[in-house]
């Protein structure tokens, strides 16, 4: 951006403040740089000179390559978090006007993840919980040295009949039987402490109270990200005893093996559901949003056209439903400007049968499907 104080000395504050916003919005990214590492660090042998390199690769912080250098061991399972970030939220938002894939220019993104919108705010929640996730397995598996399976809780495990695991014996709900805490549960605990000190090992996008303001909020959307996993912890039990007695039960709470789907599902309810904030003096949040809600400053575009000064791509040539009425559906994901039908010519092997022992003959057919693009 440029700005001649000289020519437009009567917008000189304009200018000054727009010169401000830029460099803000191209710092409020910093914390989520490292989600570049999915992409560039496949096959890293990690080590306190590798962290130092990443570091002036540009894709850790200051402090983020000092907790690298200090733990090199958690770097594989942060690596699977990125690139989980990216999987999910992509999957997540297939059938959206704004679909993520502005994710995959990390670390140079878009205004999309630069300005402070929901989708941002769902990002930095996504990132956090990936890695908490990431960890926590990391800590069960044995290969972090900082964790390992979780501390069996105090309070004894529900009776059976409350429990829906599928490894207890039907026959045995109807009587509480013996238990014991065992297993290795995953240790979120630990993992969420070593992720936080990670995600929030990051300088101030910007100085002054607006700096502040927009550190607090990326790191109150990494927090619901966090608690997001927490939640997702089930209990998980396994009988005991003759003939499928369930005499003893062993439990243990873990996650669930379907990843941070589970966790990205929960935060989409919330990036619906995301409150709008202000800066305030001191740049501290106001104390009125629970823990679990996602924030954002900046409304979001509506995605529909290009618009590189805001980070919207557009939906031009996204394929639709055209028999939906939901998010997929074309009337939305067009934007009312309508959509063409591409038919396209399938040749495939069909009525195929067996001659003698070993020979199959089949013959072609064609099938013809169609496809909409928004136009």
């Amino acid at each position: 951006m440029r700005c001649d104080f000289k020519r437009c000395r009567p917008l000189e504050q304009f200018c000054t403040l727009s010169f401000i916003l830029v460099i803000l919005f191209v710092q409020n990214g910093r914390c989520i740089k490292w989600l570049a590492l999915g992409h560039t660090s496949d096959g890293w042998n990690w080590s306190r000179e590798s962290c130092t390199g990443v570091r002036s690769s540009g894709l850790l912080e200051r402090k983020q390559a000092r907790v690298c250098r200090a733990a090199p061991d958690v770097m594989p399972s942060l690596v699977e978090a990125a690139k989980d970030t990216s999987t999910v939220c992509q999957q997540t938002f297939r059938y959206r006007r704004w679909n993520c894939s502005s994710i995959q220019l990390a670390p140079n993104y878009t205004q999309d993840l630069l300005g402070g919108t929901r989708e941002q705010a769902f990002v930095y929640a996504m990132s956090a919980a990936a890695a908490v996730w990431r960890l926590a397995r990391g800590c069960a598996l044995g290969s972090l040295a900082a964790c390992s399976c979780a501390t069996p809780p105090r309070r004894e495990p529900p009776s059976p009949s409350a429990l829906t695991s599928s490894s207890i014996a039907l026959g045995a709900l109807a009587s509480r039987s013996s238990f014991k805490w065992g297993g290795c549960g995953d240790d979120v605990k630990s993992a969420s402490r070593i992720a936080k000190r990670f995600l929030q090992a990051s300088s101030l996008p910007g100085s002054g109270t607006l700096g502040k303001f927009m550190h607090a909020v990326n790191m109150h959307n990494n927090r619901a990200g966090r608690r997001a996993v927490e939640q997702s912890l089930t209990l998980e039990c396994k009988c005991h005893g003759v003939s499928g007695s369930c005499s003893v039960r062993t439990c243990w709470r873990g996650l669930s093996s379907s990843g941070p789907v589970v966790a990205g599902k929960r935060l989409l309810q919330r990036y619906a559901t995301a409150a709008e904030v202000r800066a305030r003096p001191g740049g501290r949040l106001p104390p009125l949003y629970h823990h679990d809600n996602l924030l954002y400053t900046t409304k979001s575009p509506d995605y529909c056209l290009p618009d590189k000064k805001r980070g919207s791509l557009g939906t031009v040539g996204r394929q639709c439903n055209a028999s939906s009425s939901g998010y997929e559906g074309c009337e939305y994901l067009c934007c009312g400007r309508g959509h063409i039908t591409k038919t396209k010519e399938i040749l495939e092997r069909c009525q195929c049968k067996w001659y003698n022992c070993c020979y199959v003959k089949c013959k072609t057919c064609r099938k013809f499907t169609n496809t909409h693009e928004c136009n």
